[in-house]
């Protein structure tokens, strides 16, 4: 079923009423810098005719240039006679057709006629079929012929719209009649047929334009059924100023479309181009593009204009090819105004805007649209609708603002060493798991739980080759020479406190026997962790030694209770006090990963789960012992 405004007719009054002046005065001298004894200009006032074709062709702008097939628009102009503009071929739908024809009919001349001849032809009009209606078997039954009339007309009192409204309605039935005894063409050429169409349906909304300081006596009359539903009369009062933005909200319900003002464009004046200020633009759309935004506005709120911020140009490479999300036609609301006319000239040389939801909250943004021209057309997309969202912090931002210890740097490195790519032949994907697995296992997060990582060059060039799939000799070497350097230092009782970063030096443990303690711990648990061939485990024999070298037996309680207070840690992997219990090891990127298992749900209320779906009762044994003294 086709609808309504599939086919809209304007029927615009031609008669001497419509010639005299709309009392609405405009400045026509808009110099004001004159000499002195210059004269200014008197100011101008348009005639009705004027106002009433300004709007209706505005109306068809916006109606053309959102929907350039589908929806067809007729004119007739009303005064002795009918004159009938264009047809509803595709070829006379345009703004040029439609003023060359309003050029032919000239201005408002003295003589007889009124609107009375032009509804009626309006009405034969819409029983004519369109294009898209002669394609259309006849056999369809599913077929509705149904069109849009909009007269704009001067009346005296309602009683004189009454009798307008009853004429079209009983010319509407006349033709329905006429159509439905009508033969079918004898000619299988459905677009040399002449045959009338059964109106279903016609809306017919009559505008009353008045000038400015007149006084009516028609009032405005909300849509009326009429003929058992096969027309509706909706009565519009209002002056010959206001007559062009009238037509521009009517059009938006009529086509079911949406306002959405651009605000904060930045444009440079002309009088000084080193300056600039910001517009506001409105643009008309479909209203579908507003679905993401209107799920949280009220009935009042939907009926205005979707305000959104302008953001700053992506850029020529960005275009309508950016948004992956439906796209609509936009028109600009006001074509002749500077701003509109600065935007659509931006968006035409490949340029694209993406539009925002503006929000109080100071750092939340929320990109919701992309404006952006294609094929010398403007469109708006929707990014899908997301509601506001602050920006993410920072990964070294913490709750607060606070800068937090993250190990970043390393985890980037960590990342490029374990890229997965495609790779061929059998257990492929298990050799590339089994390295990500070896890598994180011991992987502090934080800078301030691991002293090896913080230590520099006093760990190389141990820590850069352990984490290799295999080590040479010299490579074993040079990380023996490291584990001796540090069983040096324990034995002189020295730590390199030097090498730690300014912030960690006041906070590492105060003695150095829990230092060195810690240090053995990571290191065991590091080549640990990448002991998967032999010279690994001859390194991890070798760190063996020289962790038991200074460690005796006499020291072993003290050392027991400072493990067994760091692997009780929360930041502790499961099991880290188990089995060698001196191994220190802070929780590590893998348990991270794998996300340490959830603890039990403690056990429900007693009495909830004694009362069922009835209400506990707590301490019943109170009122029991109450009970039992009275």
């Amino acid at each position: 079923m086709l609808p309504t405004n599939h086919k809209t007719i304007f029927v615009l009054d031609h008669t001497p009423y419509f010639g005299i002046s709309s009392d609405f005065p405009i400045d026509f001298d808009v110099s004001k810098s004159r000499g002195a004894g210059y004269v200014p200009l008197p100011a101008i006032c348009k005639s009705l005719w004027t106002c009433s074709v300004e709007a209706s062709v505005e109306y068809c702008r916006i109606v053309w240039d959102l929907f350039p097939e589908g929806k067809l628009v007729r004119f007739i102009v009303s005064d002795a006679a009918a004159h009938i503009l264009n047809t509803w071929a595709l070829a006379q739908q345009n703004l040029t057709h439609i003023l060359n024809g309003l050029c032919l009919v000239g201005p408002v001349r003295r003589g007889a006629g009124g609107d009375v001849v032009g509804l009626c032809a309006a009405i034969e009009s819409l029983a004519e079929a369109s294009p898209i209606q002669s394609s259309r078997p006849s056999t369809e039954r599913l077929f509705q012929n149904r069109g849009r009339i909009i007269c704009i007309t001067s009346a005296r009192d309602d009683d004189s719209i009454r009798s307008l409204a009853e004429i079209a309605m009983n010319t509407l039935v006349q033709q329905n009649k006429k159509a439905s005894v009508a033969q079918p063409p004898t000619t299988t050429d459905a677009s040399t047929s002449t045959q009338s169409l059964v109106v279903h349906y016609c809306h017919l909304v009559i505008i009353n334009v008045t000038p400015e300081k007149a006084e009516t006596r028609v009032n405005n009359q909300p849509l009326t059924e009429m003929g058992g539903g096969i027309m509706g009369v909706e009565v519009i009062v209002c002056r010959a100023s206001t007559l062009a933005n009238l037509l521009g909200k009517l059009v938006l319900p009529h086509y079911r479309l949406a306002i959405t003002t651009v605000t904060g464009i930045p444009m440079k004046e002309e009088q000084n181009a080193s300056s600039s200020a910001n517009y506001d633009v409105e643009i008309v759309h479909s209203a579908e593009a507003h679905a993401g935004l209107r799920a949280s506005q009220t009935a009042a709120e939907a009926t205005e204009s979707v305000v959104l911020r302008w953001w700053t140009p992506r850029g020529a490479e960005g275009g309508a090819g950016g948004c992956n999300g439906p796209l609509w036609r936009v028109t600009p609301a006001d074509v002749a105004s500077r701003p509109s006319a600065c935007l659509v000239n931006f968006l035409l040389n490949g340029r694209s805007v993406t539009l925002e939801v503006p929000t109080r909250k100071a750092g939340c943004r929320s990109a919701s649209h992309v404006l952006a021209a294609q094929g010398g057309e403007l469109w708006i997309g929707a990014l899908g609708g997301r509601t506001p969202y602050e920006d993410p912090p920072a990964l070294s931002e913490g709750a607060g603002g606070r800068v937090t210890d993250y190990r970043i740097k390393e985890f980037g490195a960590l990342m490029q060493q374990n890229k997965i790519h495609p790779l061929r032949g059998n257990g492929s994907n298990t050799r590339a798991r089994t390295k990500l697995q070896r890598h994180t296992t011991y992987w502090p997060l934080t800078i301030s739980s691991t002293l090896i990582f913080n230590l520099g060059s006093v760990m190389e060039p141990l820590t850069r080759l352990v984490v290799q799939e295999s080590l040479t000799e010299d490579e074993v070497e040079s990380c023996r020479g490291v584990l001796l350097s540090l069983l040096g230092m324990e034995t002189r009782h020295e730590f390199p406190s030097a090498q730690l970063p300014t912030n960690l030096r006041g906070k590492s443990s105060g003695r150095r026997e829990e230092q060195w303690r810690q240090v053995w711990g990571e290191l065991e648990a590091l080549v640990r962790a990448h002991s998967n061939s032999s010279p690994h485990r001859a390194l991890l024999r070798t760190l063996l030694e020289c962790k038991s070298h200074n460690h005796s037996n006499e020291g072993d309680s003290s050392r027991a209770t400072v493990i067994r207070a760091t692997t009780d840690s929360p930041l502790s992997p499961v099991g880290a006090g188990n089995g060698n219990g001196d191994v220190w090891a802070p929780r590590n990127a893998l348990d991270a990963l794998l996300g340490a298992p959830r603890p039990p749900r403690r056990p429900d209320f007693a009495g909830r789960l004694t009362a069922g779906n009835r209400i506990a009762t707590l301490y019943p044994q109170m009122q029991q012992d109450v009970e039992t003294q009275n």
